[in-house]
């Protein structure tokens, strides 16, 4: 009787975890159009400056994310780098960038950071140079 009781257990165990793991891959990040609280440093191969308020990264896998800011950062565009604080090698929503250059002093606020398919980050690359 106790060795059904916990075999029972031990197959609804293993429904439940079915069910709950493809929900916590899904939620990674990977698919297009999924945002995600931080991106590692080390996963970020290239960065591009699109506008004042959009950055481009290319990651490890290829992959790409989009950066849109909460609000405009003046000057990004113009100088094309920002710099990050931060102690856990991690770029995450909130973050607080500032434009490289210290005439500008802009610093913005990453608002969310997307997953977006190879014709999306070419788009962008091209609405960049416009």
């Amino acid at each position: 009787m106790r060795a059904k009781r916990y075999a029972t257990r031990f197959a609804f165990g293993l429904m439940a975890a079915g069910l709950f793991l493809p929900r916590v891959f899904a939620a990674s990040g990977d698919s297009v159009g999924d945002t995600q609280m931080c991106v590692t440093l080390q996963q970020i191969d290239d960065r591009r400056v699109i506008d004042d308020k959009t950055i481009l990264l290319k990651t490890v896998g290829p992959a790409y994310k989009r950066i849109d800011l909460a609000n405009a950062c003046p000057g990004l565009k113009d100088e094309g780098s920002f710099t990050s604080a931060t102690s856990i090698s991690q770029l995450c929503k909130q973050d607080i960038l500032r434009v490289d250059r210290a005439a500008v002093g802009s610093q913005c606020v990453i608002e969310r950071i997307v997953t977006i398919d190879e014709a999306e980050a070419r788009a962008l690359l091209a609405s960049r140079k416009k």
